[in-house]
């Protein structure tokens, strides 16, 4: 796998730093995501939330994760949403 920079917020140093400190860890945190939610898809969901994810995956790094999957053309949103545990209506990642 070619070198992948992890996506930061470019207005935030700490998110700059975070993105460097993780970037040798990106081929397996992205492998696991993605068989979070084929997983998921293979057990009858038609996906995962943000929120479902990073319960999975334990930690708040699987929603960068996961948008870094999404434009790299890996996972889509599935045009479901479903209810999170705050009640609000969240977007269902699926597998592209």
């Amino acid at each position: 796998m070619s070198a992948i920079e992890a996506p930061f917020q470019k207005h935030s140093a700490t998110s700059r730093e975070a993105a460097r400190a993780i970037s040798g860890h990106l081929g397996r945190m992205e492998l696991e995501i993605m068989n979070l939610v084929t997983d998921a898809q293979a057990a009858g969901a038609l996906g995962l939330t943000d929120e479902q994810l990073i319960g999975a995956f334990g930690s708040q790094s699987a929603r960068p994760r996961r948008i870094f999957l999404v434009a790299c053309g890996k996972l889509r949103d599935s045009g479901s949403t479903a209810r999170t545990q705050s009640g609000r209506q969240a977007v269902v990642w699926a597998v592209a």
